[in-house]
């Protein structure tokens, strides 16, 4: 994956080429950024992604905090925004850490800022001593104040416990820990879960759950992917030759919120006259959204094929879809399972473009986690086929 800039996309870049394997194959590039897919790479080992949207959180059994105990909460994060988030949040506004409009708010009581938080990555504390709770960025201080106020945490960053104009966090948390009265009583390190989960255990015995909402949700980043939101993200090329025998194909990829709209695409590829993109048998689409059921299939020649029931939904977590289309044998695959086949004829297969994550038009964007996408311009042996599909399970503990 490349940024805009041509390096290495790193976490949260907006993607403007991905970069083709095959030497001397095509890139599948984005030249409108805002219609770019963003990247998505484990910092540190994992860590958990937070936008700043009401439902997506991670909530866990804090210890209590009396009125005049001494505490340290210590988080390791990187901020999107660092004018209006929490840090922490409990079940109403007198249980929480958060800044706002240059003032840090710690329950009930709040305090202008000495200088503002800055954006990037960076260490926040809050501590209480001797009844003062004072406020740490990377060990610089911006704010204090004398505070007797109990805490009842609930979550990491907000999920519209309560009415607030104070968002929730837009970045990233590495890792979250919390001393009351001189012993450590929370522990939280996201590079310890497993990529995708919805909870684990940390390694103080609480059970982390992970709150998601919407086309662009809270996740447990402990590998690569290439996220697409539903609504205008995709990448498109031009094969280095005219596509008139099918192929082999496999993609990696978890479905996100409502997986976007009716059939969405995965993988297409066409005539490179637009007049033959849908239902024309000079077109193949490997994989999409059959309409607006939450089933997954493949389409050729106005028909939808190889239907596989329920696989479009993110309850499924990251699959593995195989299609082999050839002339006279077809069939498809969902975790190397539950074997759709055809046979028909491709003598018309005629197909110069490809479009990840789009139709030839620019709608039909899926809502999707893409971690990988091989497309064969011929068939695959089944010994070849299986390293493959090995592989990409190996890759992604799918099944």
């Amino acid at each position: 994956m490349l940024a805009a800039g041509d390096a290495a996309a790193g976490n949260l870049d907006l993607v403007a080429t991905l970069d083709n394997r095959v030497s001397g194959g095509a890139n599948a590039t984005q030249t409108t950024a805002s219609n770019q897919p963003r990247a998505h790479v484990p910092v540190g080992g994992g860590h958990l992604y937070l936008p700043s949207v009401s439902g997506n959180s991670a909530s866990v059994t804090f210890p209590s905090i009396g009125t005049s105990e001494d505490f340290v909460y210590t988080t390791q994060v990187h901020l999107l925004n660092s004018t209006n988030f929490h840090l922490v949040s409990g079940a109403a506004t007198t249980h929480r850490f958060a800044i706002f409009n240059g003032y840090f708010y710690m329950g009930a009581n709040f305090i202008l800022l000495d200088s503002a938080l800055s954006t990037g990555d960076s260490t926040i504390t809050v501590e209480r001593s001797g009844g003062t709770i004072t406020l740490k960025q990377d060990g610089a201080i911006k704010a204090t104040k004398n505070v007797a106020n109990s805490f009842a945490l609930t979550h990491l960053s907000f999920n519209g416990q309560f009415s607030t104009a104070i968002l929730s966090m837009n970045g990233y948390i590495k890792t979250a820990t919390l001393s009351v009265a001189g012993t450590e009583e929370l522990n939280i390190d996201f590079s310890n879960a497993t990529h995708g989960a919805s909870s684990f255990t940390c390694s103080t015995g609480q059970t982390v759950s992970i709150n998601k909402s919407g086309q662009d949700p809270a996740t447990i980043v402990r590998r690569n992917f290439l996220r697409f939101d539903g609504a205008n993200t995709s990448l498109v090329g031009v094969f280095n030759e005219t596509n008139t025998q099918g192929g082999y194909f496999f993609a990696s990829f978890r479905v996100n919120g409502n997986g976007g709209p009716s059939s969405a695409r995965v993988f297409v590829m066409k005539s490179s006259d637009d007049s033959f993109a849908y239902n024309s048998n000079k077109a193949f689409l490997w994989s999409l959204r059959k309409q607006t059921h939450n089933d997954l299939a493949y389409y050729y020649s106005n028909n939808w094929r190889g239907i596989h029931t329920g696989k479009w939904h993110p309850d499924n977590g990251v699959i593995l879809h195989e299609v082999k289309a050839v002339a006279g044998q077809q069939f498809s695959r969902v975790n190397n399972s539950n074997e759709q086949s055809t046979s028909f004829g491709l003598s018309t297969l005629s197909s110069e473009d490809f479009h990840i994550g789009q139709d030839p038009v620019g709608t039909g964007v899926p809502a999707m986690d893409l971690e990988a996408l091989y497309l064969f311009d011929h068939t695959l042996t089944d010994s070849n086929a299986t390293k493959v599909r090995d592989y990409l399970n190996a890759k992604s503990s799918i099944y």
